[in-house]
């Protein structure tokens, strides 16, 4: 939660500023909207990114917040506050500034608050849930008010993205100091460069932008946008049909139908680039048995959930990486000839039944697996793989929890045993993935590797993936870390999905994509049809 992905990654600012005017005039030449409210179905109990790094803050912090860098409409890196960047040398980054870019409370953006902002992930005390697209960085530091130099601890191919998504979000360092705790509470509103500022905020119900007239960029045509809390797919398939709301994100692909015989609102799809998995804790039993690990791999009907959930709108996986992450290193047809190669699970309980039968738990055990209500998939999906895993002698109990008590039991917990996880990628990179749910440093802990995965040749891999750029060699490196965890069970591929979303048939939204969580997506040729 694709298209081939051509990357910018060098463009002069210049460029930059002529599509911003353009789509500036465009704006200013459609009619304002008052208000338009919009759905989703969970609002956090924090508007604090790094506390609270999840795609529905992102769908409503990316409005707020932006970072050096954002991502064009095809998904390429472009400027944002940076007017312009370059790479001086293998591990060394410097992003020139726009001048009269400012913060909601109109107080200017200086180099000292980028500094101030990545320095705060990097800070171990922090706990920043977004800690690991910093690990490889060595300083950042202010050369001037509007220039920002980062050095890399050694070469990264993966952090030239990390300005551009929820990790590059930039705060005021002066809320920072003055509200180390409170930031995100309705107390102390974060405040962004962005073309909305935050208002209102209930914790765990809705939130409430208002357009920023002094905007850098192009002028928001939404003068206020209100978001709420809807987890019900039902009550907010009704909720559209009567108009109480202008949009949603996230629709369930297999209510598709359902939103399309409304007859008041559009339904725009795209390719995701997410993918849903089971993680396996092998920090301890039963999990630490690769036989177990197998007959679950097994007793997972793929295909069955593709075609119940999904209504055919998305792959069955038998790898953690969509085919089209590889864009740059192989095409998505040649990753798919490649999984063919590697060990498989297809859904078959027979085999999963005598890979149980060799392990230390032949008679089978207990286990509780906690969901967010919130995912429209990840209880049915839990509740398809219960009653597979009965036929072979698990018992597994589906705890169905809301989205901030899941995440926070993902990351928090010491012993995680089987957890369910949705992932949409933060940018479009075959090592991206493989980073954050293999490497050792990545122990969930500190990370997403909710499997305590740990294995050196696997982290050697990554290391070059992440570090050399010829794609040759990156290819070479991930084939031979997606071999050895294939083999290792060491978690459960489920299905890439589609993704979709739901507007008023009186708006146009033509910026939707993949990263709909990571752009300022109201500004994205958002407005009222002609």
């Amino acid at each position: 939660m694709h298209a081939h992905i051509t990357r910018r990654l060098f463009m002069a600012g210049s460029t930059m500023s002529i599509v911003m005017l353009s789509r500036a005039i465009r704006a200013s030449a459609q009619e304002s909207i008052e208000e338009v409210r919009w759905a989703l179905p969970a609002v956090n109990d924090t508007m604090f990114v790094p506390r609270a790094w999840s795609t529905y803050v992102g769908a409503i912090m990316s409005l707020v917040q932006e970072g050096p860098l954002g991502f064009g409409d095809d998904l390429s890196l472009q400027p944002a506050v940076a007017e312009s960047w370059k790479q001086t040398d293998d591990v060394t980054y410097v992003y020139t500034l726009r001048q009269g870019v400012t913060f909601g409370d109109g107080s200017p953006l200086t180099a000292d608050d980028v500094v101030a902002s990545f320095q705060y992930h990097m800070n171990p005390k922090s706990g920043s849930q977004l800690a690991a697209f910093f690990g490889s960085v060595d300083t950042v530091t202010a050369g001037s008010a509007s220039e920002v130099t980062v050095k890399l601890k050694a070469p990264n191919v993966q952090f030239q993205y990390t300005p551009a998504h929820m990790a590059g979000f930039l705060f005021s360092k002066k809320q920072l100091e003055e509200f180390p705790e409170d930031i995100g509470t309705p107390d102390a509103l974060p405040l962004g460069t962005g073309p909305y500022k935050l208002v209102e905020f209930t914790p765990a119900d809705s939130v409430v932008l208002e357009a920023r007239d002094d905007y850098w960029g192009p002028k928001p045509v939404a003068k206020r946008i209100v978001f709420s809390s809807i987890p019900d797919r039902q009550t907010r398939l009704l909720a559209a049909k009567n108009g109480d709301i202008d949009g949603t994100f996230d629709l369930a692909i297999s209510d598709i139908d359902q939103w399309k015989s409304l007859g008041n609102v559009d339904v725009i799809t795209a390719p995701s680039l997410g993918v849903f998995i089971l993680t396996m804790d092998q920090s301890a039993a039963p999990f630490d048995d690769i036989h177990v690990r197998k007959a679950i791999s097994y007793a997972v009907d793929r295909e069955g959930l593709v075609k119940a959930l999904l209504k055919g709108n998305g792959e069955a996986a038998t790898a953690l990486n969509p085919p089209e992450m590889w864009a740059g290193i192989m095409s998505a047809d040649d990753a798919r000839a490649f999984y063919a190669t590697l060990p498989g699970y297809q859904f078959d309980l027979e085999k999963a039944k005598a890979e149980l039968a060799q392990s230390k738990h032949a008679g089978g055990f207990e286990i509780s697996v906690p969901g967010s209500s919130a995912d429209p998939y990840m209880i049915n999906i839990l509740q398809s793989v219960s009653e597979n895993l009965k036929q072979i002698g698990i018992t597994m109990k589906v705890q169905e929890l809301d989205a901030n008590q899941w995440l926070a039991g993902y990351f928090r917990h010491e012993n995680l045993g089987m957890q369910i996880m949705a992932y949409y990628p933060d940018f479009a990179d075959a090592a991206n993935y493989p980073f954050l749910f293999y490497a050792s440093t990545n122990a969930v802990k500190d990370g997403m590797n909710g499997s305590n995965f740990k294995n050196a040749e696997v982290d050697k891999a990554l290391e070059i993936a992440n570090l050399k750029s010829d794609p040759k060699e990156r290819a070479e490196a991930l084939k031979s870390a997606f071999k050895i965890v294939n083999e290792d069970a060491a978690l459960v591929p489920i299905f890439w999905p589609a993704s979709a979303m739901a507007i008023s048939n009186k708006y146009k939204l033509t910026g939707y994509s993949a990263f709909w969580y990571n752009i300022p997506w109201a500004i994205r040729g958002f407005g009222l049809k002609a």
